[in-house]
């Protein structure tokens, strides 16, 4: 019996090729059925019924293709579509396979990226499976003239269009070769045109100048889609028959070959998508025997072989679970190269895993392991666990701590999830998670823009009322205040500090208007269009992220700069050429002095507000609460001088669930942010927000918001934006000192009420 695991054993002279009726009749014989297509993946007859002209529309653009070609039609344009055609980039292309380093800040290992780490994506050279079958299953079944052709094979495109008409538009193959697949997979290019063919063609030629077929091959199998979120053969391999690709035999190697054609009907994780793809691999067996690649024997007895699949999914070992950071720096780093460097998402993720990358990130390790240690605390996060036991699943929670004073702008620290973190690439809070910021979005969109117009001052008297500001029904009370009550007549200072929505609401509708409160917005980073009344409760379409509203937030510690928060500094290939940098760049949102007197505002949120009582340890702090209708998310954005930290606390609603904060947790979310802070600042020496010298100060009275005079009962200190035309300069009139006692002349009698002055001496003697 032949040995079907390794091409070498096989025999040595080249078999007698069987006629094609005889491979036509086994094929009938063996073959029971077709492969039958999910409701997304349906035949061009289902489409609407114009299987024909769907593939007359294919002729069409391979004749007016090879009209450009051979008959030199609309030559000029061709020579445009070839000159436009962006280059492989021959740097992208590395048949590599070395590990990538991520750094700390202080330029310390904190993950080494390999391929067996990234479990949908390893990739394996071509000299380990050149003993195997897997280059000629896929030669036999995508390209069978790839050792042949220069990049394109015109005979197959022509057999791929005939497939199409006589297999009801869904074609057995596809008209690319090996070559011209491997460029769009590392091109990412994939619209349907002429001029994108013939740049794919011209790209495929120049890949075949610059490489050899065996490397060419390496790419193709280490890029091809093998369905499931699978990349290339040694990840396919290994999930769907716990093998190094190394390892399989020709049964194995048909089956894999057969998957990339159509990954979803031939997917080997479904009852159907397997039956499937077993029935494409006898195709691709008849195929390779056909072509000669293969021994009858051999052929034989692969079709007689039973396929061992694996029974469990796979899953990352315990030492190569990653930090959330870690993660996000992955897909980060991955998006820069596709966004910044022109690769393709393929070619991305395989330079970041094998190509040797040093990733130097701005990590702090320590800051890290502190805010980690609190994620993993449970006294943070749920103080009557048995209280929600009926639910699905506990609270869950996220921080993102970014740099005020050495490095603004880069992330120091970041955890997506409560608990210890078991997977890679799970659920991020911190950046993936969309929720609404609830009142913690009203320095940002509400009274930070106010200010800084000249609109408002910390001492305007505002009044907390009923207001009527619902524009569908002018009848109803809205917005309410969270306790539904009242507090009449206050300064804005007091108003922010409590949290009072309809002060928020009157200053968005009445006093700055939709369109500067979104221009403010969007100038730190939140990109929300809601023209809403309940925006300025941070009622917004589309949510917030963690990392968004810390980002925004620190515009106000670093003198009302904004710069978007990044994670690393520099991307370093193999040999040391910087791929990627950032460089910070800082945008004047906020005036320097609107920026201190929001903060000194803000300070008193943690003093005297609704976050009374959670001040930090010897360290100055400001910011904000948020909470959500219902109490379903839960808030914290404050700073000190050194870092800003944004905490969201709350429950995933998980299937469209919405579950309520019960009442002992509600203020988690600043309890996560003060254990977390408290830890951060551990030594550092306390320090103050730095006044501008143009800030102005004075004592107004807390009742007019005017200059308090002596008789004021309620007075406090309060800074002033200059040259602000609210700012007070009169004196206080609501508190006018008591009037003088009038002076009266004895002599005359006195008025009526009053009893008279008698003069004494003018009576008579007493007798």
């Amino acid at each position: 019996m032949a040995d079907i695991n390794n091409k070498n054993n096989s025999y040595a002279p080249p078999p007698r090729r069987r006629s094609d009726q005889a491979v036509k009749r086994e094929l009938k014989h063996r073959i029971k059925g077709k492969p039958t297509h999910s409701g997304a993946i349906m035949g061009l007859t289902r489409l609407l019924g114009v299987s024909f002209g769907k593939a007359l529309g294919l002729i069409v653009i391979i004749v007016a293709i090879m009209g450009f070609l051979v008959g030199g039609l609309g030559f000029g344009m061709l020579i445009g579509y070839i000159s436009t055609a962006q280059p492989i980039v021959v740097n992208q292309i590395k048949n590599t396979n070395e590990v990538s380093r991520i750094l700390d800040q202080n330029k310390e290992d904190i993950a080494i990226l390999t391929g067996s780490q990234n479990i949908n994506r390893e990739f394996v050279t071509f000299s380990a499976v050149e003993d195997t079958y897997i280059d000629e299953a896929f030669k036999a079944i995508e390209d069978e003239r790839f050792d042949e052709h220069i990049g394109i094979d015109p005979r197959r495109i022509g057999s791929a269009v005939l497939s199409a008409l006589s297999n009801g538009g869904a074609a057995t193959h596809g008209g690319s070769t090996i070559t011209q697949q491997t460029v769009k997979m590392i091109s990412g290019a994939d619209q349907i045109s002429a001029q994108r063919k013939i740049q794919e063609w011209f790209n495929a030629i120049e890949l075949e100048k610059q490489k050899s077929k065996d490397e060419i091959m390496e790419l193709y199998i280490n890029l091809v889609p093998m369905g499931n979120s699978y990349v290339g053969i040694q990840s396919a391999s290994k999930a769907y028959f716990d093998k190094e690709a190394a390892q399989l035999n020709l049964t194995e190697c048909a089956f894999l070959a057969g998957v990339p054609n159509r990954p979803s009907t031939y997917n080997p994780l479904t009852e159907n998508g397997r039956r499937n793809a077993l029935r494409r691999m006898r195709i691709v067996l008849s195929k390779m025997y056909e072509l000669g690649m293969i021994s009858e024997s051999e052929y034989e007895e692969a079709l007689d072989t039973e396929i061992i699949f694996r029974n469990t999914p796979m899953k990352v070992s315990p030492n190569q679970v990653n930090s959330y950071f870690v993660d996000y720096i992955i897909q980060t780093v991955i998006n820069d190269l596709v966004e910044r460097r022109g690769y393709s998402e393929q070619m991305a993720s395989l330079a970041v895993y094998n190509h040797g990358l040093t990733i130097e990130t701005t990590l702090d390790p320590s800051i890290q392991g502190k805010v980690e240690e609190v994620f993993k605390t449970q006294e943070y996060f749920s103080s009557n666990p048995a209280a929600l036991s009926h639910l699905p699943s506990g609270p869950q929670g996220s921080i993102v701590v970014v740099d005020n004073l050495k490095n603004p702008g880069q992330i120091k620290a970041m955890v997506g999830g409560y608990g210890e973190k078991t997977a890679n690439f799970v659920l991020n809070r911190a950046t993936s998670a969309r929720r609404q910021p609830g009142s913690s979005i009203k320095p940002l969109n509400v009274y930070g823009p106010a200010l800084d117009t000249g609109k408002i001052t910390a001492a305007s008297i505002v009044s907390d009322k009923p207001v009527y500001l619902n524009p569908h029904d002018p009848t109803e009370v809205y917005p309410k205040n969270a306790d539904l009550g009242y507090l009449g007549n206050i300064t804005l200072r007091r108003a922010v500090e409590m949290s009072r929505n309809t002060i928020a609401a009157q200053v968005l509708v009445d006093v700055i208007g939709f369109d500067t409160s979104l221009s403010y917005l969007h100038q730190v980073g939140i990109n929300s269009q809601d023209k809403l009344v309940s925006s300025a409760m941070g009622a917004l379409t589309y949510g917030v992220t963690t990392m968004e509203m810390a980002g925004a937030y620190s515009t106000f510690a670093n003198n009302g700069f904004y710069t978007e928060p990044y994670m690393y500094t520099r991307v370093l290939d193999y040999d040391g050429n910087v791929l990627l940098e950032n460089r910070p760049e800082f945008v004047e949102v906020y005036k320097p002095e609107t920026a201190f007197v929001l903060t000194d505002i803000l300070k008193g949120v943690l003093t005297r507000g609704t976050a009374g009582g959670y001040s930090l340890n010897n360290m100055t702090a400001a910011g904000k609460t948020g909470t959500t209708d219902n109490n379903i998310d839960k808030w914290f954005c404050g700073y000190t001088p050194y870092y800003t930290a944004a905490v969201w606390y709350g429950f995933d609603n998980e299937f469209g669930r919405r579950t309520e904060i019960i009442q002992t947790d509600r203020s988690n979310a600043i309890k996560i942010w003060q254990a977390s802070m408290n830890a951060i600042h551990e030594g550092l020496e306390p320090i103050d927000f730095v006044k501008p010298e143009t800030v102005t100060s004075a004592t107004i009275c807390k009742d007019s918001g005017m200059i308090a005079g002596p008789d004021c009962p309620n007075q406090q200190g309060e800074y002033f934006i200059p040259g602000v035309l609210l700012n007070p300069k009169e004196p206080c009139n609501l508190h006018l000192p008591a009037p003088e006692p009038e002076v009266t002349d004895p002599t005359v009698p006195g008025t009526p009420g009053q009893p008279a002055v008698v003069d004494q001496a003018a009576l008579p003697p007493v007798g």
